[in-house]
């Protein structure tokens, strides 16, 4: 899953490489929210010296997946409701934007994009509670998510939903380890189903509704486990 590096190649290829690996760990919860991010662990852990570490940290940095401190260096961005409820909030507004767009200037080769990124979805496992994070289900997940986007004219909308997503994708991962649920209640295939039925149909509003009615019930979940106590300490 992950793309190991060592210190060959360019300054640039390595940075871009311990960026993707940092990253995929950050949203597969193998680096937890509030981990302090140490250098000398993260050049050992990641086989790469301090030039590249620091760059593809400020580009993490940058998108919010990791926050600086003053004289601290950095750490894993924090997971609490306030940022689930401001971060599902804003990807509402922007999806949903975004998803009309879409659905009013698609054409058949777009039609043709969801069903495939639907069908690669569906026949990839979801994971259950106490699982660790599921590289395929994650990259099939998104794939979906932002096919359904992708016949908007809106490069920005679209740019800041890929942003979103990973922020959100990092709160499902912890759900999905940290729920005490034997098995997930809910029906996520159908939730995807219901999306692109109405998709395909050209319903923006059912198709905008059912998309937010997705999103809300994972952030309920995850902030359900807060309150129980579950999230980890920063």
């Amino acid at each position: 899953m992950q793309k190991k590096s060592g210190e060959t190649g360019s300054k640039a290829t390595v940075a871009e490489s311990v960026y993707d690996r940092i990253r995929w760990d950050i949203i597969l919860g193998t680096l937890p929210p509030g981990k302090v991010l140490k250098s000398d662990w993260m050049r050992g852990q990641y086989s790469v010296g301090i030039s590249p570490l620091r760059e593809a940290l400020t580009r993490l940095s940058s998108e919010r997946l990791i926050v600086a401190e003053s004289q601290r260096g950095f750490r894993v961005a924090p997971l609490d409701e306030d940022e689930v409820q401001d971060v599902l909030n804003t990807r509402i507004l922007i999806e949903t934007q975004a998803l009309r767009d879409a659905i009013a200037t698609g054409d058949v080769a777009w039609e043709g994009r969801i069903l495939s990124a639907y069908h690669v979805l569906s026949r990839t496992p979801i994971p259950q509670p106490g699982e660790t994070g599921s590289f395929d289900w994650i990259e099939a997940h998104k794939d979906f998510h932002m096919q359904l986007l992708s016949a908007s004219s809106s490069r920005w909308l679209k740019y800041l939903a890929g942003l979103l997503f990973d922020q959100s994708e990092r709160y499902r991962a912890f759900r999905t380890a940290h729920s005490a649920e034997a098995a997930l209640t809910r029906d996520v295939s159908q939730e995807h189903e219901r999306i692109l039925g109405a998709c395909l149909a050209r319903e923006a509003e059912e198709a905008c509704a059912a998309l937010e009615a997705h999103y809300r019930s994972t952030s309920q979940a995850v902030i359900s486990d807060l309150h129980e106590g579950t999230a980890p300490e920063e």
